[in-house]
């Protein structure tokens, strides 16, 4: 069965509600094979996740058996800064969790990586990310949002250029926007303070911050697609490229936990719960992630403009080189 180490799944375990942000301080140690395509040999897999939502489909693949069922042994690391993973991949892990920004900046800059597997998208039908704000700002559209403080979970993540782009294509003056960084499980109490006036909040906190009285000021990721997806599994291109037996079976692996995660809603939070440390309470009902693994080059390239207008990107990508399939 896919295994996980003992110090890996006592800070799963210990983590705090915080750890949505994904300040999970301190990895495991991981197994020096790598992923083989050898016909009778179980394929060994190094996976590096975040503790966030977004990596609840290989926590139930792994839990469920499903890595197990297609003849993979992996072993699961936590990785607090996602962006220091690329470099590692082929050599410390064989496949890592990622965000489209952080993919094609790596790439910019000669790292050899892909994107192998789709993870978790938003759509404005159900959007998990949501700006929410207090009643009394009477925020009716982006503009209203000049002169305003945003909290964001990080100031270079995904979520704050998907924002950022959405105002700058509202016609909204960046410069007028005060951006702060604010860990997410305090933006609520931030927002009934007056330190923030606006805040980039993510399920389940968004359920939490409605129920303190916050309401909706928009949803900024329409900008830049619908779906947009928030996140993926990546690994070195020549890696993928060698093993597409393993990525076959590493993808089969995931729909079956998404298709389960579907099935079992309240044993999917149960192990959210414990995976993340949230408290089962603060998950409640709220909707939980959109998984697929399905991908696309526009999957990647979407994000190529908001980086462009509002993250200081120029360089020039070939986006068709950014995927491996099985």
């Amino acid at each position: 069965m896919s295994t996980m180490s003992t110090l890996s799944r006592g800070i799963f375990a210990a983590a705090s509600v915080l750890a949505i942000t994904g300040a999970l301080a301190g990895c495991a140690g991981s197994s020096d094979a790598s992923g083989s395509d050898d016909a009778g040999d179980a394929s060994t897999v190094r996976l590096a996740v975040n503790n966030t939502v977004a990596s609840l489909p290989v926590v139930v693949a792994d839990e469920q058996g499903f890595f197990e069922e297609q003849g993979l042994e992996t072993t699961i690391t936590p990785v607090a800064d996602i962006t220091k993973l690329p470099p590692t991949l082929g050599k410390q892990y064989d496949i890592g969790f990622g965000v489209q920004p952080t993919l094609i900046r790596a790439a910019s800059q000669g790292v050899e990586i892909a994107m192998i597997s789709g993870n978790a998208v938003t759509t404005e039908a159900k959007p998990e990310y949501i700006l929410m704000t207090r009643p009394d700002t009477n925020i009716d559209g982006p503009e209203d949002l000049e002169g305003l403080k945003l909290g964001a979970p990080t100031l270079n993540g995904n979520i704050h250029i998907g924002t950022l782009y959405w105002l700058q294509e509202n016609g909204v003056d960046l410069e007028a926007v005060e951006s702060v960084q604010v860990p997410t499980p305090t933006m609520v109490d931030q927002l009934k303070a007056g330190l923030i006036d606006v805040a980039e909040m993510q399920q389940p906190f968004i359920d939490v911050a409605r129920e303190a009285g916050m309401v909706e000021a928009g949803y900024s990721l329409g900008a830049v697609g619908d779906p947009a997806t928030m996140s993926s599994w990546q690994a070195a291109t020549s890696w993928a490229e060698e093993n597409p037996e393993t990525l076959e079976k590493f993808r089969a692996a995931l729909d079956e936990a998404i298709a389960w995660i579907q099935a079992n809603d309240e044993d999917a939070r149960d192990v959210l719960s414990e995976f993340t440390g949230i408290d089962r309470e603060v998950l409640g009902d709220s909707p939980l992630s959109d998984f697929t693994t399905a991908m696309s080059e526009d999957s990647i390239e979407q994000w190529d403009a908001p980086m462009r207008a509002v993250a200081g990107f120029d360089a020039e990508i070939d986006y068709s080189t950014l995927i491996v399939e099985p």
